[in-house]
């Protein structure tokens, strides 16, 4: 665990040479460190210091009340404390859904010590499905109800959503999951964060505009088969003919944890990003 100057505290995992480069991986809404399993060793091979954490409110990271915590400025500044706190300077970052919205945040407000962006699924760039039902279904006065609702069934099958191939979920995986989601604070967590992100995406123009402004070529990678984030690669197509520096690759049959459900391929393409190894032929078309 480490400690915030806010005092809030993180669960931390790292592999490799701690004076290696650091790839810090951030997950998306309801997710945790788990998600990174298979991201620790190919990196630390490849020369890198992968740090994953538990955002606030997820796995094994403290689960503050107070609503404020979960908007984007809040959740932008806790990862900038991170870099501060861990001394990442010329990281890269590999960021998935709703991280993908806090990461950029954090590079297009000019964050310096940012070497490199990679961006899976981001939230930033679909329109989510199922947001506003979530919101709809959960006003403050289900708190006290909530953590009796979060059962290993739903639980998993949230997870399977995720997949574009569920059959790769083991048990294992419902049960990791599953087990974070027992902290009472938790479901109370998911809540604020479905009422206070900021989940919308911006137009195009104005995300063109922000974007034309970065120094280096974004890479985002989209699973084929996302059923969470919509019609992110039209959008992504549309901000790439309006002047902005991205690389889109799309990996045929991922899901919207493309980066747990097909690791391989994801690292394959961070690694080419980062200047190292290039992806393996036949695995993602890009564009």
């Amino acid at each position: 665990m480490v400690s915030l100057r806010s005092g809030t505290r993180l669960r931390l995992a790292e592999a490799g040479e701690p004076s290696a480069p650091p790839v810090l991986l951030l997950h998306g809404w309801g997710a945790s460190i788990y998600m990174w399993r298979a991201w620790f060793a190919p990196l630390a091979a490849a020369g890198f210091r992968p740090l994953a954490i538990d955002l606030p409110g997820h796995g094994l990271s403290d689960k503050p009340l107070a609503d404020a915590t979960y908007g984007l400025a809040s959740l932008v500044g806790v990862v900038r404390d991170l870099i501060d706190l861990e001394r990442l300077d010329g990281a890269g970052v590999v960021a998935q859904s709703m991280a993908g919205t806090i990461a950029l945040e954090l590079v297009l407000e000019g964050e310096p010590r940012i070497r490199r962006l990679m961006l899976v699924n981001p939230a930033c760039f679909g329109r989510i499905r199922l947001q506003m039902l979530g919101r709809a279904v959960s006003p403050a006065i289900v708190d006290r109800l909530l953590p009796r609702l979060v059962t290993r069934r739903i639980v998993a099958r949230a997870h399977r959503m995720v997949y574009g191939d569920p059959s790769r979920i083991t048990e294992c995986d419902e049960d990791e999951y599953w087990a974070p989601s027992q902290f009472p604070s938790y479901a109370r967590a998911m809540r604020r964060l479905l009422h206070q992100f900021t989940w919308s995406r911006p137009p195009v123009d104005r995300m063109a505009a922000r974007l034309r402004a970065l120094s280096s070529e974004l890479l985002v990678v989209l699973g084929t088969r996302d059923r969470l984030v919509r019609d992110a690669a039209p959008y992504a197509a549309a901000l790439r003919a309006a002047g902005a520096p991205l690389r889109v690759a799309a990996v045929e049959g991922g899901g919207h944890a493309v980066n747990e459900e097909r690791p391989a391929q994801v690292i394959a393409l961070v690694l080419d990003a980062l200047g190292k190894s290039p992806p393996a032929r036949g695995q993602h078309r890009a564009t």
